[in-house]
């Protein structure tokens, strides 16, 4: 207690005065279990918002229990116990404390033993809960920092740029499998992190860091960092400069972020356009689109002329144009279905490969030429908008080239109807469709005769008796009919919605008598015909063309030139042996 001489007392007012005024909760209290109060400021009975005039000389007074959960009584127990065992004077702790309404308010509280009476705890609480939540706030924003540097897969860290010391955070040093930097950036090119040809774009950031001329800067290099697989990966750079009063760089934040991929994607699109530069403008044509703003930015080439306002505004309008303008009727729906805004979009957030549709393209002469449309996709190198760049390219010469060898490996090349192989890939694809209403006919066609038309007229006028025969069946049928050389001098037909049994021994008998051709006094051309019906007598080429022969079979039977349809009492009489009597 202050004395200057004048005064050696405090009055009691004053006293109370003076511990009303202090800006925190006083309490003396007994060693009891409920640490009965016998002393308390009017802060403390505000703090438990306890309005109530209270009588801390009377015997039943309050104990600092009372005002307290159990979770903080428990606490400060804890800390009266360690006191006592340890004998010592003073402890702080902090705790939660919950008010009347269920509101959590932190408070630092600091405890001492009353030295002028060891029955006695002195406790002064101080209310931080102003400060605790500052700390919540920056634990927060800390956490939402770490997830999105986490997420973002970018490494931050900070250089002193004074002591050339870089500091990584826990999660940064794990990735880069290194901790604190000393000497930086020299240890880190020590240690082979920069590529050879990136060491100059290095060195000239950290001059730029050490200058602190630009606050913040950013470039592109290959760097070694962590456990990656390759020798280098690219890297963009950024760092921000932290200044002392003085204006000096006294810290610099950098950031690391893989940008191997999209470096990729950007030579990959500088490539692209090499690649169109190089080509013959005549027979290629150029489309750039911006797919995130529906923006035609970009027209090239002489395969479309250039479009007319307002449809090359958009993308939409511009691709519905060239559909609707350049795309043969047949190829419309397919190609407007594959440069949809929507679907490119799509598939490139998918990471999907487009394959490169051909379709037939309308040229300048007014016919129609086979066209290759490729689509590249490319994040725009100046912001996150996603671009796409159509290229069209003639191959007309090559694709009918590509047509006429599948034809003549398809075809038979006498004479020019389907051959074994492709006849039969043709029917199983027809008997396989669902939904066909009505039936089929695989027909067998056998040319009556044949080696005694050989043998006295030659085999090059056997080979135009084969060729008529087969020009005549293709003009007889309907377009969508097939037509094939299965061997030698057999054909197979294969027939399609045919009506009824009668209808088809119609057709047949007619086939028949158009084909039968007297060639001289003494020899007739003509077929005969044997016919299976799908799916009554099979749904498979192989069932149909086992019931089909013996009908062919039959007809041969009665004598040729006539035409058989398969009945289940058809089959082949097989002869052994030769009938031999014994005994």
């Amino acid at each position: 207690m202050l004395q200057d001489g004048s005064i050696s007392t405090i009055s009691t007012e004053l006293r109370e005065r003076i511990l009303s005024e202090i800006p925190c909760s006083l309490c003396v209290a007994r060693r009891d279990e409920r640490l009965t109060l016998v002393f308390a400021n009017d802060n403390f009975f505000r703090m438990f918002e306890d309005d109530s005039a209270i009588d801390v000389q009377n015997e039943n007074a309050p104990g600092v229990m009372d005002y307290l959960d159990t979770d903080a009584k428990q606490q400060l127990q804890q800390q009266l116990v360690a006191l006592e065992r340890e004998n010592k004077r003073t402890a702080a702790f902090e705790t939660k404390l919950l008010s009347p309404d269920g509101e959590a308010f932190w408070f630092l509280v600091r405890v001492s033993s009353a030295d002028f009476d060891e029955g006695l705890w002195i406790f002064a609480f101080m209310d931080i809960s102003a400060q605790k939540r500052v700390e919540e706030e920056l634990r927060v924003r800390e956490e939402e920092y770490r997830i999105a540097i986490r997420q973002s897969d970018k490494f931050v860290f900070r250089y002193d740029i004074e002591k050339k010391v870089a500091h990584l955070p826990p999660d940064c040093a794990q990735k880069l499998q290194m901790g604190s930097l000393i000497d930086f950036p020299n240890a880190f090119e020590a240690q082979g992190c920069v590529s050879p040809d990136s060491l100059d774009a290095y060195h000239e950031m950290h001059a730029q860091i050490m200058s602190g001329n630009r606050p913040s800067g950013s470039a592109v290099m290959q760097l070694h960092i962590g456990d990656s697989e390759r020798d280098y990966d690219w890297y963009r750079v950024n760092y921000s400069l932290i200044y002392r009063e003085d204006h000096i760089p006294a810290q610099a934040v950098i950031t690391l972020e893989n940008v191997s991929e999209q470096h990729a994607r950007e030579v990959a699109y500088q490539r692209w356009e090499h690649t169109y530069e190089s080509m013959p403008q005549k027979s290629t044509a150029y489309l750039e689109f911006d797919l995130t703003q529906n923006r035609l930015d970009a027209q090239k080439g002489e395969l479309i002329e250039t479009l007319p306002n307002p449809v090359s505004h958009t993308m939409e309008g511009a691709a519905r144009y060239f559909v609707e303008h350049y795309i043969h009727p047949d190829d419309q729906d397919r190609i407007r279905a594959f440069i949809a805004r929507e679907h490119l979009l799509t598939e490139y957030f998918r990471g999907t490969k487009l394959p490169k549709p051909e379709y037939r393209h309308l040229l300048a002469g007014g016919r129609y030429g086979w066209v290759r449309l490729s689509v590249q996709m490319l994040p725009d190198p100046y912001s996150s908008n996603v671009r796409a760049s159509i290229l069209l390219r003639d191959i007309d010469t090559q694709k009918r080239e590509e047509i006429n060898l599948k034809d003549q490996l398809r075809t038979d090349t006498l004479t020019g109807v389907l051959n074994r192989g492709a006849f039969v890939e043709a029917a199983e694809a027809l008997f396989h469709e669902t939904g066909i209403s009505g039936q089929h006919a695989l027909v067998m066609v056998d040319v009556d005769h044949f080696k005694h038309i050989n043998d006295n007229f030659g085999h090059n006028y056997g080979d135009r008796v084969l060729i008529r025969v087969c020009n005549a069946l293709r003009a007889a049928l309907r377009a969508d009919d097939l037509v094939g050389r299965i061997g030698g001098d057999e054909f197979v037909l294969l027939l399609k919605n045919v009506l009824s049994r009668n209808a088809l021994q119609a057709k047949l008998d007619n086939l028949r008598e158009q084909l039968c051709q007297r060639i001289s006094s003494e020899t007739i051309v003509s077929c005969s015909f044997g016919a299976a019906s799908c799916p009554r007598d099979g749904a498979t080429f192989e069932e149909l063309y086992v019931k089909a022969d013996l009908a062919l079979y039959a007809a041969k039977e009665s004598g040729r030139n006539c035409a058989r349809i398969y009945e289940n009492k058809m089959g082949r009489n097989m002869t052994l042996f030769d009938n031999v009597e014994i005994g």
